[in-house]
């Protein structure tokens, strides 16, 4: 079944017999269309609203696809084929906008209820595409089957433009009354695009069939106008990609505005009238005269901004030498003033030792206690110096380590049983178990090893009012990994604690409650030397006042 009164196509779709413009306003619609889609797409792959996008797109591609075949074919039973598809293009485009726009206004998915009625929607079209309503007969005068289009297909697919146009108004409206700032101008810029382009395409599209249908018109080229509405919805999102970085896209004016240009000035290859070529070019000159001049605008201000980033740049630079140098001399100050109070602490610790012990002779009975006070403020203020050292050597790279192979099972426990008085005088229960397939030999620096154990049982045991603490050792034989975990019923920490709690004077949000006079060294103090010997410690904590639970990892010699 050919249609002998028109000419043969070449290439599917090039052909004398079709208005002037219109190679014009579909092939360029097409591929503009699928041009800003896939950039958007594949610009944020992972994002719903990106997706939605280039589908709504596709989908809207596909009738103007069709719209090439039906102008051009003269084949009547290809045509014949494709013509129901034409209101499936339509009414698909109009739900999938209802989609996008949701997407967009609420910044989510929709929901399951939202989607089976879109589906519910659809159904119908597909049925009335396959019936006699799709196309009950053929036109071959007319090479068209328009007039065998049943009125009930027509005016479901007319209906469902209809219905997104009003439902796609009504969630702008909502979305922009309750959104920030920000997202209210891409609700406004992207909406109003989505709002032209199912406006103009349903209506221009319809207005011309009905019109031929009618005999008011003796074809319906009026239909290719209703494809501009896409290039209107296209420049809108253009602008808030631009402006407002839509679709969470960093992209430079100039790539948009480039490739514009080159689809509209390649599409003019398409032109085969020449009076139509000279009003075309004249447009397609004025676009890229204004488009030059955006584009140069945004080229200055783009080297503006470099150069004041290149500024910026060269004063933070300056800034962070003069901060190095600061925390250099800071780090040296410290490390000398603790080495000159460290030699007199240790005189006024062992001298007051030596009173409390009594071997000066028997203290009288009121001058016990202030020697005792003495003692442990000495030691308190030694363990703090002591501290303060160990910052200064490790961030001066100074920290020497004497690694050896020793058992630490037995130093753990050693340490358990000496800070196992400290926890009772407290109330508390201190437990040692083991769980170990090895010999638990770990090839460390042992003084430091023990100190940062030490440290993390005495905080355990300082932030814990009541319960219990639990240090437990077991090994990892596929790993050669060996832990030392220590678990209390203390205070515990926040999520924001435990981000930061490693950090140099980091304490718990809580932690001043129950000892003032803790500066946020210790943690960091072992967590550094751990770490210098291919080790690492982990915090663990439910919330604040669930407890909080340390773990210790340190390789293990087989």
């Amino acid at each position: 079944m050919i249609c002998h009164l028109y000419e043969a196509p070449k290439f599917l779709i090039f052909t004398s017999d079709v208005p002037a413009l219109f190679y014009y306003s579909h092939i360029p619609v097409i591929f503009i269309a699928i041009f800003v889609g896939l950039f958007v797409y594949l610009s944020n792959k992972k994002s719903l609203l990106n997706k939605l996008f280039l589908v709504l797109l596709v989908v809207f591609s596909g009738w103007p696809l069709l719209n090439l075949l039906a102008w051009t074919s003269v084949n009547g039973g290809l045509l014949t084929f494709l013509w129901p598809l034409f209101g499936v293009f339509l009414g698909l485009t109009a739900l999938v906008s209802i989609y996008f726009t949701s997407v967009l206004v609420g910044q989510r998915d929709i929901s399951f209820k939202t989607k089976l009625l879109l589906s519910l929607l659809a159904i119908p079209l597909f049925l009335l595409a396959a019936s006699n309503q799709g196309v009950s007969g053929f036109d071959l005068t007319a090479c068209d089957a328009l007039a065998y289009e049943g009125g009930i297909y027509r005016f479901y697919y007319n209906f469902l433009g209809v219905l997104a146009f009003v439902w796609n108004l009504v969630l702008l409206i909502r979305g922009y009354r309750v959104s920030e700032k920000a997202h209210k101008k891409q609700i406004l810029y992207i909406g109003t695009g989505i709002e032209f382009f199912i406006g103009i395409f349903f209506f221009v599209v319809s207005y011309a069939i009905y019109l031929k249908n009618d005999g008011m018109l003796p074809d319906s080229s009026l239909e290719m106008y209703g494809l501009l509405g896409v290039l209107i919805f296209i420049l809108f999102t253009t602008y808030s990609i631009v402006r407002f970085k839509a679709f969470n896209i960093r992209v430079a004016t100039p790539f948009v505005l480039v490739g514009g240009l080159w689809v509209l000035i390649v599409s003019l290859l398409f032109l085969r009238n020449s009076e139509a070529a000279q009003v075309i070019i004249l447009a397609t000159l004025v676009l890229v005269t204004v488009s030059g001049w955006v584009l140069s605008k945004s080229v200055r201000k783009e080297i503006k901004h470099r150069e004041q980033i290149e500024r910026f740049a060269q004063k933070l630079r300056i800034a962070n030498a003069r901060l190095k140098e600061l925390d250099k001399q800071k780090t040296e100050f410290v490390s000398i003033a603790s080495h000159q109070l460290k030699s007199p602490l240790t005189a006024i610790s062992g001298y007051s030792s030596m009173l409390k012990d009594g071997d000066f002779g028997v203290l009288p009975e009121g001058a016990k206690e202030p020697v005792e006070r003495i003692y442990a403020s000495a030691r308190s203020m030694a363990e703090s110096i002591e501290e303060y050292l160990n910052v200064s050597m490790i961030e001066a790279g100074s920290m020497k380590f004497s690694p050896t192979d020793f058992n630490l099972r037995t130093e753990v426990e050693h340490i358990c049983n000496d800070l196992s008085v400290v926890a009772m005088k407290k109330g508390l229960l201190l437990y040692f178990k083991t769980s170990l397939a090895s010999r638990a030999v770990v090839n460390a620096d042992l003084g430091k090893i023990k100190q940062s154990i030490h440290n993390l049982i005495s905080n355990a045991i300082k932030y814990t009012d009541k319960g219990k603490i639990t240090v437990t050792i077991y090994d990892d034989l596929r790993e050669k990994r060996i832990f030392v975990e220590v678990e209390d019923t203390g205070i515990g920490m926040t999520k924001n604690t435990l981000y930061n709690l490693f950090q140099k004077f980091e304490r718990a949000e809580n932690a001043s409650r129950i000892d003032t006079q803790g500066v946020g060294l210790g943690l960091y103090v072992a967590y550094r030397l751990v770490e210098s010997m291919g080790g690492s410690i982990t915090a663990h904590s439910a919330g604040a006042g669930m407890g909080s639970k340390f773990i210790v990892e340190l390789p293990l010699v087989m």
